[in-house]
């Protein structure tokens, strides 16, 4: 490696500081190392940023308690949740449950369509977009290929609209679990939280998160291998 400062390639040992080796150069005599510190962080403070994260935790917070950028917090969340497969569910499913949830992005409501079977209590896919049918088809249209037996939901009239009547029940008594579902990314993810200064700015990131949490809580990811 060449001197920083004046580029000459002559240069003596001059000691070791933190670790690694030190060079004098010979011309002006400036002292450097030839391997730069590593300014990476472990991969398990990663992951204990993201289990931080799945647990109710802001990216302040978070950066808080590992004395971190919140913005470097950020960036690994986005990270982990570009990286997601799709979420695993079953091929002949018996009974779904289908209901929205509302949230902001911004200043502009979007509406995320969550999915839950109900005799395994795992979540199978989730929607987002405008309160209207548009995004309820786009959720369905994910389905199409699985083998569905009942879909129960409340009376949200946009259900009837995609839905196929012969298997679709709307009724508040059939829905309790998936509401109850519901709210685990309301008490999990401060960003869903009314009233909250976390809140999401970005489509983005509220897809990483909400499917992040969908994956966590299906036992679909591990935090710590």
């Amino acid at each position: 490696m060449n001197c920083p400062r004046c580029k000459s390639s002559d240069s003596t040992k001059n000691g070791i500081v933190g670790g690694r080796q030190r060079y004098r150069c010979s011309g002006c005599g400036y002292n450097y190392t030839v391997e730069k510190k590593s300014t990476a962080y472990p991969e398990s403070v990663k992951k204990q940023a993201l289990q931080l994260y799945l647990e109710g935790l802001g990216f302040r917070s978070i950066g808080r308690f590992l004395n971190v950028s919140h913005v470097t917090v950020q960036n690994w969340i986005k990270q982990f949740g570009s990286e997601l497969e799709e979420l695993k569910s079953q091929k002949e499913i018996s009974v779904v449950e289908l209901d929205e949830m509302h949230t902001y992005i911004g200043n502009k409501k979007t509406t995320a369509g969550l999915l839950l079977i109900e005799n395994g209590k795992k979540f199978i896919d989730c929607s987002f977009g405008s309160r209207g049918t548009e995004t309820g088809e786009k959720l369905w249209d994910k389905l199409k290929e699985k083998e569905i037996g009942e879909v129960m939901t409340d009376h949200w009239r946009a259900y009837a609209e995609f839905l196929p009547k012969e298997i679709h029940t709307q009724s508040k008594a059939e829905t309790y679990t998936v509401e109850g579902y519901n709210s685990i990314f309301r008490h999990f993810l401060a960003r869903l939280r009314r009233k909250s200064k976390c809140y999401t700015k970005s489509i983005e990131m509220l897809k990483y998160s909400i499917i992040l949490l969908m994956k966590y809580r299906n036992n679909e990811i591990s935090i710590f291998n």
